[in-house]
Order: C-alpha cells, then structure tokens, then sequence
C-alpha cells in the first residue's frame, strides 16, 4: 500500500511539474471577420487550451486526494476526503451548466456558440484549478 502511494504521490509530481511548462504556449487569437478555416484553427487551438487546462487539473486533483488521504490515515477523519470527491463532481456539473446557457443564447450560429462554450470552459477550469492550489 505505501508503494503504491509514493508511486501516485511521484506521478502528480512529475504532472505538476510539466504541467507548470505547458502553459507557455500561444494564445488563440481569432480576426473580426474570420473565415471559417480560420474559425476552425481557433477552435481548435481552445481545445488544445481546454486539454492543457483538464491535465493541470487534474494533476491538483491528484495532489490534493493524496494529501487527504494521507490526513485521512493519520488522523482516522473519514468525511474530508468524500466531500472533497463530492466537490469535483458538483464544480463538472456546475461548469457543464454555466457554460450551456452561454452557449445556447449563441445559437443559431453553432460556430460563435462554440467558442463561447469553450472560452466559459477554460476559465471556468482555471478558476477551479486555482482554489485546489490553495492549502488547506
């Protein structure tokens, strides 16, 4: 068992680490009056962004069900670590959510809806990642 926790502990260090680096890329830009091949290249390049995001997340998440797992077994407090599971799931929904009625009040125009839903998408993921760096 304690192999297997250093083993996890070491793969968010080593996600956490790389993740710190891949935020150095482009930021998508998109002109006014964009085609739709250039349209395409942007969307693209948010879900280069959101993948980015969801991996750096995820590496967070990773950290954090570590630390309360470790918490959990020294200190025999059970409920920490299920509220925290409940907290991911809750904050999916709340982002599937928020960014749905964004993207709803864009239609008819799939394309604009689309970004709209994936600029909601990445702000949203990095407004979570930033409250799972704060210590607890």
């Amino acid at each position: 068992m304690t192999k297997s926790n250093h083993l996890l502990q070491l793969t968010a260090i080593v996600l956490l680490a790389s993740s710190q680096y891949s935020f150095a890329d482009e930021a998508c830009t998109l002109a006014a009056k964009a085609t739709t091949d250039e349209a395409k290249r942007y969307i693209q390049c948010l879900d280069s962004q959101i993948d980015k995001a969801k991996q750096a997340q995820g590496s967070w998440i990773q950290k954090r069900k570590y630390e309360l797992t470790k918490s959990q077994e020294s200190t025999g407090n059970t409920q920490v670590l299920p509220l925290f599971m409940r907290s991911i799931k809750n904050n999916e929904k709340y982002l599937e959510s928020a960014c749905q009625w964004r993207y709803l009040i864009k239609l008819p125009n799939a394309t604009t809806a689309a970004i709209s839903y994936k600029l909601c998408e990445i702000e949203l993921i990095n407004q979570f990642t930033e409250s799972l760096k704060h210590p607890f």
